[in-house]
């Protein structure tokens, strides 16, 4: 991801959507439910992932070549290159395909319920001659590489009561995974859930909490009438955009303000007067050392900004000019809303 001095309020769009977890009737991936009935087919695979036609809805992220979009059945989310598409082809809405630009390459991630020990299904997918490695995703969990083959892998992680599984089989073209590697790491390693996992964390990597995303009385996650409430005006002016179906505006306040607002959800906000202070005393027009001070050496670090993570997710942002801080921005994250 390439960092600006000149600081640009990012469109990073995070989750919309309460999700709630597993449901408890789901079954294996592609099987069928005891008692469905027969028209069953026939209902569109509506969710709050998903459009009207069924069709899986994808959010900007803050890498500009990726989009990231979720599951509703199993809570998770993943992310793809901008020009790849997925499709739900389940019958219970807990797979999908991700489609590349190769008909020969099959990828799926998908849920599915845990049964028996972890060892033993991690040996059914690797069969007689696969290899087991540990593998870091992006928010430092630790889960399981499967390579069945130099052509087909899992990534699995383990997540309560399921496991999260990307599978990736280039059997019919490997040159093609050749070429796209990079490409399939990085989906690997962007898939999450916003349900509390079980599995084996690297390291605690995370310097701030929930609690941190708070500027003065603004705080992400409102609605945006409480935003009005808190400022006690009406910005002076707004931007209006559309993606996927999905209203996002960003919104300019007299005081330089700027807070970006997804369906009525504020989801960043970008600060640079001193009235506004953080939870733990920072404020634009505070020294540089100050940062430190606070909130510890940053996760990220790019010449004159300093970026606080939670599970691997840049959601505080520090832009220093001159040894001076200059502006704050938080970021939504991906906990609940308290309008759901």
């Amino acid at each position: 991801m390439t960092r600006y001095r000149c600081f640009i309020l990012s469109v990073l769009i995070t989750s919309m959507f309460l999700l709630t977890g597993c449901w408890q009737d789901a079954v294996r991936t592609g099987g069928e439910q005891d008692g469905a009935p027969e028209e069953a087919d026939d209902i569109p695979k509506i969710s709050a992932s998903t459009n009207l036609e069924g069709e899986i809805l994808f959010y900007p992220t803050f890498d500009e070549n990726y989009k990231t979009g979720n599951n509703e059945k199993f809570a998770f989310w993943f992310d793809i290159p901008v020009e790849w598409r997925a499709e739900d082809r389940s019958e219970d809405g807990s797979e999908y395909h991700i489609l590349p630009d190769d008909p020969d390459v099959v990828i799926r991630i998908y849920g599915q319920l845990k049964e028996g020990p972890e060892d033993g299904f991690y040996r059914q997918l690797a069969g007689k001659s696969g290899t087991i490695d540990d593998f870091v995703y992006r928010d430092n969990w630790v889960g399981k590489m499967i390579t069945v083959s130099e052509n087909e892998f899992y990534f699995v992680r383990v997540d309560g009561d399921s496991y999260l599984i990307l599978h990736v089989d280039a059997t019919g073209d490997p040159g093609w995974l050749a070429e796209n590697e990079e490409k399939i790491y990085y989906i690997a390693r962007s898939a999450r859930t916003t349900r509390e996992s079980f599995g084996k964390i690297a390291d605690e990597s995370s310097l701030i909490d929930v609690d941190d995303l708070k500027v003065g009385d603004l705080e992400v996650g409102i609605t945006y009438e409480k935003l009005i409430h808190v400022m006690g005006q009406e910005p002076v002016d707004r931007t209006e955009e559309e993606y996927h179906g999905m209203k996002a505006e960003m919104l300019y306040f007299a005081d330089d303000t700027q807070v970006y607002v997804v369906n009525d959800i504020v989801h960043i906000i970008n600060v640079i007067s001193p009235e506004y202070e953080t939870p733990r005393g920072l404020r634009p027009g505070d020294d540089e050392e100050r940062i430190v001070e606070l909130y510890g050496e940053p996760n990220n670090r790019d010449e004159c900004i300093y970026g606080y993570c939670i599970d691997g997710y840049e959601l505080l942002t520090i832009v220093v000019s001159d040894g001076v801080v200059s502006q704050i921005q938080i970021e939504h994250g991906g906990w609940e809303s308290e309008v759901f």
